[in-house]
C-alpha cells in the first residue's frame, strides 16, 4: 500500500525478557515441579534430580534461587497455602447472605481438605516427624496458615456475631479433624460415616449459633447496666 511503512524486523521480534522476568519464571518452574512432584511421586522421591528433571532447570540453577532443597519445599507450601486461601476466601465472600456463616464454612474447609493438592501438605506433615529442620519449618507455617483461614472466616458476611476467641477455636478444630478425615479416607473411607459426622457438626453449630445469639442481648445489658451505674455514681 502506497504511503505505509513495511514493518523492520525489530518491530517482529518478541520482546526480550528482562532479568527479574527469568528469574521469577525459573521459580515459577521450580515451585511447580516441586508441587507436581510431591503428589505424583512423593516425599521421598522429590529429590533435586526429580524436580530439576520436571522444571526443566539444572541443579546450578536450582540452587542458584533456593540455599537448600527445605527452602524449594517450604517455597512449595507457601504457593499451596495461598491457592488454598485464594479458593477458600472466594467462596467464602461468595456465600449467600442468607447462609449460617459457620455451616458455610464447614464445607468450605472440607472441601478444601478435600483437594488433591492439599496432599502436600499431607506428605510433608508426614515425613516432619523424623525431620528436626522441616518439624520446624513446617510448625511456623501451619500457625500462619491456620490464622490465615481463620481471619477469611472472621470477614465472612454474618461471622461478626461470634467472639474472636470462640471462633478461633471452631476453626481451628474444624481444619485438624477435616485434614485427618482427608489424610485417612485415602485408605480407608466410609462416606456413610462421613456424612453422619458432618450432620452432626452442622448441629454442634447450630448450638452454638442459639447460644451465641442468646448471650449477645444479655451482655449488651450488663453493659448497659454498667454505664448506667457509671453515670449515675454509687447505689446507696
Amino acid at each position: 500500500m502506497v504511503g505505509s511503512r513495511a514493518p523492520e524486523v525489530h518491530d517482529l521480534a518478541p520482546s526480550r525478557r528482562s532479568q527479574r522476568e527469568r528469574r521469577e519464571g525459573t521459580i515459577a518452574k521450580l515451585v511447580d515441579a516441586a508441587i507436581a512432584s510431591l503428589l505424583e511421586v512423593g516425599y521421598a522421591n522429590t529429590s533435586v534430580s526429580e524436580v530439576c528433571r520436571r522444571a526443566g532447570v539444572s541443579h546450578g540453577g536450582l540452587f542458584r534461587h533456593f540455599g537448600t532443597m527445605l527452602d524449594l519445599l517450604m517455597a512449595a507450601s507457601d504457593e499451596v497455602g495461598r491457592r488454598q486461601v485464594a479458593a477458600i476466601e472466594d467462596r467464602l465472600q461468595h456465600a449467600a447472605a442468607s447462609d449460617e456463616p459457620l455451616i458455610t464454612m464447614l464445607h468450605v474447609v472440607r472441601d478444601a481438605s478435600r483437594a488433591p493438592i492439599n496432599e502436600v501438605f499431607h506428605e510433608l506433615i508426614v515425613a516432619a516427624r523424623r525431620d528436626p529442620a522441616l518439624h520446624r519449618a513446617l510448625s511456623a507455617f501451619g500457625a500462619n496458615y491456620a490464622n490465615t483461614i481463620w481471619q477469611s472466616v472472621s470477614r465472612m458476611p454474618g461471622a461478626e456475631r461470634f467472639p474472636p476467641d470462640v471462633l478461633a477455636v471452631v476453626v481451628s478444630s474444624v481444619l485438624l479433624l477435616f485434614d485427618g478425615e482427608a489424610l485417612t479416607r485415602n485408605v480407608h473411607a466410609v462416606p456413610e460415616l462421613e456424612d453422619a459426622r458432618m450432620k452432626m457438626l452442622e448441629r454442634l453449630v447450630k448450638t452454638l449459633v442459639v447460644s451465641s445469639t442468646a448471650a449477645a442481648p444479655s451482655a449488651a445489658k450488663r453493659a448497659a447496666s454498667g454505664a448506667g451505674k457509671s453515670r449515675g455514681g454509687k447505689a446507696c
